[in-house]
């Protein structure tokens, strides 16, 4: 399809040669792993923005530009909303592409992008990244170049005005990246509340065809990117953030089962539970009480939301912990709200079970001892990292980074980390 007179092709990307996934090398003493495409440099890249903004719009455009002049042999990839976008404000965009150049975008379904995803490059806050990794919530996840152009940023490292140097070290294998841990989340349901969920099941299919009519375009094409009905089918779902159950609109606590290592642990009464990963110790568990967690450190986050007891504090729980709530059937009310990292999920109702896991691998002793005398060497990709877990290069999220210590520096700037009200006011941020 092409617009009348417009510089941009769309084209299906289904023809597009499949996804290449690089390798992750570990450099001694550094955090941070080596982004290397052993078998040639990267072919394609998918673009994920904020929806109908027109300053990462002509941002996007922008930089599409630039790979189509500089980058010939990359391909960009865009979803079909974007590429409506684009499409629409057929005039604004081509003012800002070179016509000395074709200007090809590829789009297509969700299954094809995932498919043929070399790096994902989002353009937007942290609210962009969590959508745009969803999209690949149970495959391997592409490497991950964010840059900063929303209202929160504390997962964008990098400044859009500074993106062609950016995609520039990703190109020639001499970027880095840092290693994000996943939680999995599973689901198992009560035989007995089957016929209840298949009824909910419909309603929630009514309610979305009416919500939609009532919708106006732009808040359409927002929630067209939002994979709700999608993960309501899937057995297994990953967090990059967190996992939240909670009472939602119902007046009671919720009572709740906790199991850890199969063993029972305590019943709680209280507005809900965020499971966490260390990612997501800035978010909504922050908000709740929870500990600050560096993303390095290989744990889940067990925060509770407005507990009855006020003895029940948060916790931080070893990766290797196998997680189990289950809603009391002498809970109050008939269902709780599942939310993943933001979007929401088919409600748990009474016998239900919530698994969480880490995504992370734990590695025996032996072989930490072993990783610890060879402390010397660069460990390679899915080795041991030497703190007793194994960054596998199918789990995770790799999100390339400036340097290993953007994190501290971004909870002073972003966070005002141990300051003053006064220093609040002088406070800058790199947005």
């Amino acid at each position: 399809m092409r617009g009348s007179e417009s510089k941009l092709t769309m084209k299906s990307c289904r023809d597009l040669p499949s996804a290449r996934f690089p390798e992750y090398i570990k450099s001694a003493n550094n955090r941070l792993y080596n982004v290397i495409w052993s078998e040639g440099p990267l072919s394609n890249v998918f673009l994920v923005k904020k929806p109908w903004e027109p300053s990462v719009r002509d941002a996007m455009v922008e930089l599409i530009n630039h790979l189509h002049v500089s980058y010939p042999c990359v391909n960009v990839i865009v979803d079909e909303n974007v590429a409506d976008e684009l499409m629409s404000e057929g005039s604004s965009v081509d003012k800002q592409l070179d016509s000395k150049v074709e200007h090809v975008v590829y789009t297509g379904t969700k299954k094809e992008i995932i498919s043929k995803t070399d790096l994902l490059i989002t353009l937007g806050g942290d609210g962009t990244i969590l959508r745009g990794v969803s999209l690949f919530s149970n495959v391997q996840v592409p490497p991950v170049l964010s840059f900063a152009m929303g209202t929160l940023g504390f997962l964008l490292p990098f400044d859009f005005k500074n993106c062609m140097s950016c995609f520039a070290l990703v190109y020639e294998n001499r970027a880095q990246a840092l290693h994000r841990n996943r939680l999995e989340c599973h689901v198992v349901r009560n035989a007995d509340t089957k016929v209840c969920h298949e009824a909910k099941e419909e309603e929630v299919e009514v309610a979305t065809v009416r919500n939609k009519r009532k919708r106006s375009v732009t808040e359409m094409e927002e929630s067209s990117d939002h994979p709700v009905a999608i993960s309501e089918k899937q057995e297994m779902i990953h967090a990059m953030n967190d996992i939240t159950i909670h009472r939602g609109s119902s007046p009671n606590l919720t009572s709740l089962d906790i199991y850890i290592d199969n063993e029972f642990f305590t019943t709680t009464y209280a507005d809900g539970l965020i499971f966490s990963t260390p990612t997501g110790s800035t978010a909504y568990s922050l908000s709740a009480g929870g500990s600050i967690t560096h993303p390095a450190v290989a744990c889940i986050l067990l925060t509770p939301i407005c507990p009855r007891s006020l003895s029940f504090r948060p916790l931080i729980l070893p990766c290797s912990s196998d997680i189990m709530v289950r809603l009391s059937k002498t809970n109050r009310s008939s269902f709780i709200e599942l939310t993943v990292d933001g979007i929401s999920q088919q409600d748990l109702h009474p016998g239900d079970e919530l698994h969480i896991t880490s995504e992370t691998v734990v590695v025996e002793n032996d072989k930490i001892k072993k990783q610890k005398r060879n402390n010397g060497r660069s460990a390679e990709a899915g080795e041991y990292s030497g703190d007793g877990v194994e960054y596998n290069d199918k789990n995770g999220i790799w999100c390339v980074a400036t340097n290993q210590n953007q994190w501290s520096k971004d909870l002073n700037s972003l966070l005002g980390f141990n300051s003053s009200f006064k220093g609040q006011q002088n406070k800058k941020s790199h947005l």
